[in-house]
């Protein structure tokens, strides 16, 4: 076997060929603890000063074991590298690391989480999501746009020099917002009014953007994505469609007079209907009947389908992230996010009950975890987390009951990871 250096360290010459490979994976075991919690889901009218919550079967404990392999095969060209690339990865999980909190939720699967042509400087498949910013640093999730399986696009980035670079694509608006259940109902889209709702789709494709600059000193990110989303009915009842964009900046400050790899990770996002690059991290917005990793509930999309018309979810968020190295064996993470949420005027107007009406909304968390790293490769490390949510709440027991009052709600996780990369 001929090794190929042409491309970093792990490449080798397939047989006969002028392709160079590089085969890894990764193994990774999660453990969660959530402190238990009843889930909210109704308020008793007749006395809003107590507020009853209704006790589900809630999971304290998360089990999660992941599994990936990759390939990255290149060959040049008289027009450039051309690179195709893949990650399969399979996934067994139970309990409150999972979308569902029942004492007996579980699931395994597989999921694609990348696969892809580059060249020339297009790329064509399934890749990182040209919104996201942050790194992948933290074994829960930030309040963020950051996805690990990126979407599908057809992208294009050039490269001017200097460490600039411009990227324009379409993508899979589904990918980031979220893909309709068999039922038809959509976690991007709400349906209050309760006409079923039969699909959910783009009528042109989702336009990311973003315009990048790396330094040594680190690097700066401005980013954008619009969709023009549509709904209807099995029966027809209506047939609407609303555009929706974000916008968002990113800023990296590299720390190396603090130590070898830190840095200071900067976001702040503004979404008008795309929730998911704001405050949409672990199933946020369909998340009414499910455990969040913050032990709370709520019931934000970013659309709601009513019978006049698609009204959107306005929501903006900050984040902050520091990574430290105490030294190269021993790395830490800390960071804090906040997360707001306005509710449409329609929905406002709703009884909430964790299907119908909500109303505004924050969200914050801080964490950290600290991780020892045996070798590069590898690392055992331990996190925790504070999570809290404000939000108003509508009484739903009492028919044509106004009463608004403000609802609070915290919790603790702490996760143990084991990863090994190879």
């Amino acid at each position: 076997m001929k090794v190929c250096t042409a491309y970093g360290a792990g490449f080798f010459f397939i047989p006969g060929s002028d392709t160079c490979l590089k085969i890894g994976g990764r193994v990774r075991a999660d453990y969660a603890y959530v402190t238990a919690k009843d889930q909210f889901s109704g308020v008793n009218a007749a006395n809003v000063a107590t507020v009853k919550n209704a006790k589900d079967a809630a999971n304290t404990l998360g089990w999660e074991a992941r599994g990936a392999l990759n390939f990255d095969a290149r060959t040049a060209t008289a027009w450039g590298t051309v690179q195709a690339a893949a990650s399969l990865r399979l996934a067994r999980t139970t309990g409150s690391l999972g979308a569902d909190y029942g004492a007996s939720s579980t699931s395994a699967g597989a999921t694609l989480e990348w696969a892809y042509v580059r060249f020339a400087g297009f790329t064509f498949g399934a890749s990182r999501d040209n919104f996201a910013f942050m790194p992948s640093n933290t074994y829960a999730g930030g309040h963020w746009g950051s996805f690990a399986n990126g979407a599908k696009q057809l992208a294009y980035t050039a490269t001017f020099g200097g460490g600039v670079s411009a990227t324009i694509a379409l993508q899979d608006y589904l990918d980031t917002a979220g893909n309709p259940s068999t039922s038809g109902t959509h976690p991007s889209i709400a349906d209050p009014a309760g006409t079923k709702l039969y699909y959910a789709y783009n009528s042109a494709p989702q336009v990311n953007a973003n315009v990048r600059i790396d330094q040594s000193w680190g690097a700066l990110q401005l980013m954008g994505a619009y969709a023009d989303v549509s709904v209807n009915t099995a029966t027809d009842g209506y047939d609407y469609n609303k555009g929706v964009y974000a916008i968002g900046a990113g800023l990296k400050v590299n720390l190396p007079m603090l130590a070898k790899g830190d840095a200071l990770y900067l976001t702040a996002n503004y979404a008008n209907g795309m929730t998911e690059y704001t405050t949409g991290w672990t199933s946020f917005k369909s998340s009414s009947y499910r455990r969040e990793v913050g032990g709370y509930t709520m019931n934000h999309p970013s659309l709601v389908a009513e019978t006049t018309g698609l009204e959107t979810v306005k929501s903006w968020n900050i984040a902050a992230l520091l990574e430290h190295y105490w030294t190269p064996q021993y790395r830490s993470n800390l960071w804090a996010t906040y997360g707001q949420l306005d509710a449409p005027t329609g929905t406002k107007a709703r009884a909430w009950n964790g299907t119908t009406g909500f109303g505004d909304a924050t969200v914050w968390n801080v964490g950290t975890n600290f991780a020892w790293l045996p070798t590069r490769s590898m690392e055992i490390g331990v996190e925790l987390i504070y999570s809290r949510v404000n939000q108003d709440v509508r009484s739903s027991i009492v028919a044509g009951n106004s009463t608004v009052f403000s609802k609070s709600d915290s919790n603790v996780t702490g996760r143990l990871r084991v990863e090994r990369n190879f």
